[in-house]
């Protein structure tokens, strides 16, 4: 009887990891405040292995954390990796100090956080994906992980500026007004648009869907790649 009862409680175990699991796999994904406004912006990343990467920042101050993340009863619990703990150099936000609470559409912090540059407790919405694109990925990681989308359908928001010689999406509009051009890229619209309404939204922040090349970086080399073959383009924000 013993025996029998051992065999229960191993296989109703067993059930109970993998729906854990599963819940754990749904999870994975880029998630984005619903404060973010290109000056001002947070983002959780939880990866596969139970690995995170925290992006925050506001015009000049930036930052980013790693570590793990683990989940129980809907809250997520995250550890910084040590190097980002108790760092005399740069004050970098402990995550541990807070669990966040999952919900339909996105994971919320349960008290501020403060990273020095912003403080979020808002909603963090899970970037989703369509037929029409591969990836919804901010320029932060455009940046950081080019060869990841290399020659892949994304969508991505950014500061876009249009001259001859220099028409490109920034990650902020002072990006562009100090000439970071290795935090822009090089855009090329599909002839399928009309050029007349691209005009309009010159100078303005938007929201961009194409293709990603990592080696073609624009006008004399200066611009972190290109986003070429644009299908779609829309005013984002206000």
């Amino acid at each position: 009887m013993k025996r029998v009862l051992t065999i229960i409680v191993i296989i109703l175990s067993t059930l109970d990891t993998t729906r854990g699991q599963t819940s754990t796999d749904e999870l994975i994904g880029e998630y984005f405040s619903l404060e973010n406004k290109f000056e001002s912006y947070s983002t959780m990343t939880l990866e596969k292995d139970n690995r995170f990467t925290y992006n925050y920042g506001i015009g000049g101050c930036r930052g980013e954390v790693k570590g793990k993340w683990t989940i129980e009863n809907k809250k997520i619990r995250f550890e910084n990796d040590t190097s980002f703990l108790h760092n005399k150099t740069i004050h970098y936000p402990d995550l541990g100090q807070t669990t966040w609470t999952v919900k339909k559409i996105g994971i919320q912090p349960d008290k501020i956080v403060d990273s020095g540059c912003v403080k979020s407790d808002k909603l963090h919405m899970k970037r989703g994906t369509t037929s029409g694109f591969d990836y919804s990925v901010s320029i932060v990681r455009l940046i950081a992980n080019p060869e990841k989308y290399h020659n892949k359908k994304i969508q991505v928001t950014g500061y876009m500026n249009l001259e001859f010689e220099g028409d490109a999406i920034y990650l902020h509009k002072e990006d562009y007004e100090k000439s970071l051009l290795t935090n822009g890229f090089w855009v090329e619209f599909s002839h399928k648009l009309d050029k007349k309404e691209i005009q309009k939204l010159n100078k303005e922040y938007v929201l961009i869907e194409g293709t990603f090349d990592m080696n073609n970086h624009g006008h004399m080399g200066l611009f972190g790649g290109e986003i070429k073959e644009i299908t779609r383009i829309i005013k984002w924000g206000n």
